[in-house]
């Protein structure tokens, strides 16, 4: 148990760590495509803005002329208005050459050569964080934009969310802008981040906001989504391994406890064989003697010893006897109509002439009932070693009642002793065949550990139930139930 465990806890931390440092790779990996989406939503913003700033007539002026030698129109753009801005960006395009038309109205060309050199300055300029001075006027108007739509965590964010959620993550992070990066991020960890990403540079010149990193929370929720399937197989054969070693352990103490129940059964079934054989023994010798013989008085005494005694061992072996078939079912029960009162009275006498002890019995009918529908047999014998138990248990003076009630559809007989009573750890184990209460070595009170156990089996032919319950040294109640 203890190495399949260890087993568990070695593979579930060799898996979190891996799937750490996958969690860091995901979330580096999102972290830069969320870095580059936040350029291109800005390039985006920019090139627009300065292709409709090269097709503002007031601004700029776009030409063209045909090339001979090429056979193609070259494209000119300048500044108006500004004398000094001598600087002209002249280029032919490969795919496309035609003249600008003498109609203002029709400005399809001029927007087709707006359009590429904004897409040829986003593309040499703004996604290369430079800026070339095509003309003066234009490089000064593209810085402006640059300076405008500047690197902001506030766009970043909900790309950068995104590439997250594409890779099923979602733990908290945060954003921290430096002016200078640096590798060492134990003061970052010491603000209750575990993972901090690479840094990026933003390229934002006009404040300390050169370098960009996401700080993130614990990924547990992350790492625990990726390990749940291990941990619940895991979890579950520890639970199914766990319950197989509890199960064999409860199997083992039982076996043990039941090893020690019958050990102690063969002993005090072996001191009770032996009582009554030796004392036929001792009266069949005294008997083979000339002198008892003669004396007709001592010869009937000896002869009733020996009979009392074998009637003793007979009545042990029909106990043992019947546990065994009413164990294995094959006991019939013979149902039939009896006036319990009569039969209950007829059993409390028999045990008032067999004790020696002070004794009281005291019987009380409450069920307002005389019959009831039960083996004849069987309900003598449940309720006749209920009554032995309570008079063997209850010491010198014995106070007993006995007491029938009706409880919904069952008859109650409830016997009840002022006895030495039985722990409540015993209490559960008094019913089960030779189990008796542990005393030591000694037992004071003679007994097998049949009597309850054969209560037991008859309440269950009969379908009915039992009850007991019992406090040391303030004696104890057993019910039975019988079904009406």
């Amino acid at each position: 148990m203890v190495t399949l465990l260890s087993l568990q806890v070695y593979w579930i931390v060799n898996y979190y760590k891996a799937t750490l440092k996958d969690f860091e790779k995901e979330v580096n990996l999102a972290f830069e495509d969320g870095v580059k989406k936040e350029l291109s939503l800005r390039c985006d913003t920019i090139q627009n803005i300065i292709e409709k700033k090269l097709l503002d007539t007031n601004a700029f002026l776009i030409s063209a002329r045909f090339d001979k030698k090429d056979k193609k129109y070259i494209y000119t753009v300048r500044a108006k208005g500004n004398e000094k801005d001598k600087f002209t960006s002249s280029f032919s395009l490969s795919d496309y050459s035609k003249a600008i038309p003498k109609n203002k109205s029709d400005t399809s060309v001029r927007k087709h050569v707006a359009g590429h050199l904004a897409l040829l300055m986003r593309e040499e300029d703004m996604e290369s964080h430079v800026i070339y001075y095509r003309t003066q006027k234009l490089g000064i108007f593209m810085n402006e934009q640059a300076n405008k739509y500047q690197f902001d965590t506030t766009r970043l964010r909900p790309a950068f969310n995104i590439y997250l959620k594409a890779r099923n993550i979602k733990t908290p992070y945060n954003f921290i802008v430096k002016k200078i990066d640096s590798t060492n991020n134990k003061g970052i960890k010491k603000m209750g981040y575990a993972f901090v990403t690479r840094a990026f540079e933003t390229y934002r010149y006009t404040d300390d906001q050169r370098y960009v990193r996401a700080m993130f929370k614990s990924p547990s929720a992350y790492i625990l989504s990726r390990m749940a399937l291990l941990l619940f197989s895991s979890f579950a054969m520890i639970v199914i391994v766990s319950g197989c070693m509890i199960i064999l352990l409860k199997r083992l103490f039982w076996e043990k406890r039941l090893s020690v129940i019958k050990n102690d059964f063969i002993s005090n079934i072996t001191h009770e064989f032996k009582t009554p054989i030796s004392t036929v023994s001792v009266a069949i010798e005294a008997l083979n003697n000339p002198i008892i013989r003669s004396d007709d008085d001592k010869y009937n005494r000896y002869l009733i010893h020996a009979k009392n005694e074998i009637e003793r061992l007979n009545i042990l072996v029909d106990k043992v006897l019947n546990i065994a078939i009413y164990e294995d079912g094959k006991s019939p029960v013979l149902k039939e109509k009896i006036l319990f009162d009569n039969k209950i009275m007829e059993i409390i006498q028999l045990h008032e002439m067999k004790t020696r002890k002070g004794m009281v019995i005291d019987y009380k009918n409450d069920s307002q009932l005389k019959e009831i529908n039960v083996d004849a047999t069987q309900f003598q014998h449940a309720i006749s070693n209920i009554i032995d138990n309570a008079i063997k248990y209850s010491g010198e003076e014995a106070l007993i009642k006995v007491t029938v009630q009706k409880k919904e559809y069952f008859l109650t007989i409830l016997v009840e002793d002022n006895g030495i009573g039985i722990a409540e750890k015993d209490i559960s184990a008094v019913f089960e065949k030779f189990y008796r209460v542990s005393t030591g070595n000694s037992h004071p009170v003679k007994g097998h550990g049949l009597g309850l156990n054969y209560v037991k089996q008859i309440m269950h032919l009969h379908d009915g139930w039992y009850k007991m319950e019992s406090k040391l040294g303030k004696g104890t109640k057993i019910t039975l139930g019988w079904p009406l």
